[in-house]
């Protein structure tokens, strides 16, 4: 199991600091509320941490991250959130491609029995066929010493 770089989130909505902790794939689970057919209604969605950061209501809320080595760091310095310095978007790129899903590769398949034609072999095939050296027999008739 990997170690997370960021264990938690944590910000300050409504006179209230929230903490989002960090899940087994790296993710945060964030509340999101939204009106639907004049009820609101609350369900929870898995971010990552740059989607945490730059989450509408999230980024002017002075979020925190909860490091793993014990250290707190305030994401936008003074409270900012037109610019994101450069640590905090380390730290927030180190975490996500910790847990980024990597693409399966697929091995080439090997033609081991079969012979690869090339357009090149195509071409002169192609070439052949024209009859233009169908008929050399009667060139090398004509040819004396």
């Amino acid at each position: 199991m990997k170690s997370p770089i960021i264990k938690a989130i944590s910000f300050f909505f409504k006179d209230e600091r929230i903490i989002l902790n960090c899940r087994a794939d790296g993710r945060f689970r964030v509340p999101v509320t939204r009106k639907k057919d004049s009820k609101l209604s609350t369900r929870r969605e898995n971010l990552t941490a740059r989607q945490v950061v730059n989450h509408q209501i999230i980024k002017y809320c002075d979020p925190t991250f909860y490091l793993a080595a014990g250290d707190k760091l305030r994401v936008f310095l003074g409270g900012d959130s037109s610019y994101l310095p450069a640590a905090a978007d380390g730290i927030i790129g180190k975490h996500d491609n910790l847990y980024k899903k990597k693409k399966k590769q697929i091995p080439p398949t090997l033609n081991l029995g079969k012979k690869r034609s090339t357009s090149l072999d195509n071409s002169y095939q192609d070439y052949m066929q024209t009859g233009l050296f169908r008929d050399w027999g009667h060139y090398d008739d004509d040819y004396e010493d």
